[in-house]
């Protein structure tokens, strides 16, 4: 196996250091550029295609298809440097992006957040629609050809070692280099349409284990191995990001969206923090044309037990069921209060609402739907306090001006400008001794209510415990 290791390009102007890696007929290498004193990547074709009869026509359209990758210029496509052709061998010359794979990033186990993970692929479907404005397919979309730049929360797309030209409608014939769990079943037959529909399948599947930290079932064994939707590994995930992420992956090309911009439209919105790159992050696999897949049968992730969310909702409801009890406390004490005669106005006398307990964290939220706001809520096993009924004894007449006995409603409030309305009330009498011993006992059914509902809720908190160690056994 020859290798250019050691070797100077375009008299002494590169100096090829290292090798990152070898594919089906191409060859990366890490290089230096003197001029400027930095990294670049090198990719060409393997030199044992020389004896292939078909080399000087591989050796054009490497040519060829370098031109136009040049042509595509976006912060998240890896930026073409050089070209030149040297001992018969074509040679490409790029940027060199200090990062980690997206397959390094993604730990076992250990999947990223849904707001995560559509950033990162949002970024990568830009990129590729600017690929496919400019006539290309990629046609090798995973996480082993995406770089997080290190220090940042950009992601770039490389690697276009099997990129190709596409014609909309035409049959063309597609190369046999194909990443299983990633390429779709057009690129497993030699005669195919190619549209920007395989790269729509391979960004969806990129996704998926984004998602899910697992491979997807290969497209040409999902006739026997059905796809398990990214929800059946973790069911915190959004309805919306589980349907985009099936429909990009359908086995049949008409079925999947037609364009990447169509499919980006069906991810759901998210509101993404940025995060530090991880420690893990390394130069050495930056570059790599073909690195190692991940075994597709890998142990499945711990599903998010549903007890960690229970046990937030359980106290939110507890607060709402104390916060109702403490309204009917309110209710029982304006009720007394109103009872007293008073020309102002009885609205005043009416309890303001009980505002809601402050909601779960935002993780909490994702595992359980939140219960709408109450104002004032009764619980229905909780007996009512009963209305006090008012004093036996008359009310004494007002001072200014009699009033016919009776319980009548309160005058009206004076709208006369000489006298103010505050100047005709007569100031209330304090509730009688009976008053106050219903008001106090109404407050003791209430806290015996209270503790006898948490008491409650404490037993089925310890029932779910004891299902859920029963199930995890």
């Amino acid at each position: 196996m020859s290798t250019l290791v050691g070797s100077h390009l375009q008299n002494g102007k590169y100096t090829v250091e290292q090798e990152l890696g070898r594919g089906g007929f191409g060859v990366t290498y890490k290089a230096i550029l003197h001029s400027l004193a930095q990294p670049v990547v090198i990719k060409t074709l393997d030199a044992s295609l020389r004896r292939d009869p078909n080399f000087a026509q591989s050796q054009q359209q490497f040519q060829d298809e370098a031109k136009r990758l040049a042509l595509c210029i976006h912060p998240n496509i890896v930026r073409v440097m050089d070209f030149f052709t040297e001992n018969g061998l074509p040679f490409i010359v790029m940027e060199y992006i200090p990062g980690a794979t997206l397959d390094a990033v993604v730990l076992p186990n250990m999947p990223l957040a849904e707001a995560t993970a559509i950033h990162y692929i949002r970024q990568i479907g830009l990129a590729l629609k600017v690929v496919h404005q400019n006539g290309l397919l990629h046609r090798d979309v995973k996480p082993q050809n995406l770089i997080l730049r290190q220090g940042t929360d950009q992601v770039i797309l490389i690697d276009f070692g099997i990129a190709r030209e596409f014609s909309p409608g035409a049959v063309q014939t597609h190369t046999s280099f194909v990443s299983p769990g990633y390429a779709p079943i057009e690129q497993y037959l030699p005669q195919e349409k190619r549209t920007p529909a395989t790269d729509v399948y391979g960004l969806a599947a990129t996704l998926y284990m984004l998602l899910t930290a697992q491979v997807p079932a290969p497209s040409i064994l999902r006739d026997r191995q059905p796809l398990r939707e990214p929800r059946e590994w973790r069911s915190d995930l959004s309805a919306r990001v589980n349907q985009a992420v099936v429909r990009g992956m359908a086995v049949e090309p008409q079925l999947r969206p037609a364009s990447v911009d169509e499919w980006l439209q069906l991810l759901p919105d998210s509101q993404f923090a940025s995060q530090p790159t991880p420690s893990t992050t390394t130069q050495a696999a930056t570059v790599a044309v073909i690195p190692q897949h991940r075994p597709v049968s890998r142990p499945a992730p711990r599903s998010v037990p549903t007890v960690v969310a229970a046990s937030p909702r359980s106290q939110l409801w507890r607060y709402v069921l104390i916060g109702g009890l403490a309204a009917i406390v309110a209710a029982t004490v304006g009720a007394l209060v109103a009872r007293q005669p008073s020309t102002s106005n009885p609205s005043v006398a009416q309890p303001s609402p009980v505002a809601p307990p402050s909601s779960p964290t935002s993780t909490q939220e994702a595992a359980t739907p939140a219960p709408e706001a109450i104002s004032a809520p009764t619980p229905p096993v909780l007996p009512e306090a009963p209305e006090p009924s008012p004093p036996d004894e008359p009310e004494p007449p007002a001072p200014t001006s009699p009033e016919p006995e009776g319980d009548l409603e309160p005058a009206p409030p004076s709208t006369s400008p000489s006298l103010p309305p505050e100047s005709e009330s007569v100031p209330p009498e304090p509730p009688d001794e009976k008053a106050a011993e219903q008001q106090q006992e109404a407050e003791e059914r209430a806290a015996e209510a209270a503790r006898e509902a948490e008491k409650q809720e404490k037993e089925r908190a310890k029932e779910q415990e004891k299902g859920d160690g029963k199930k995890r056994d």
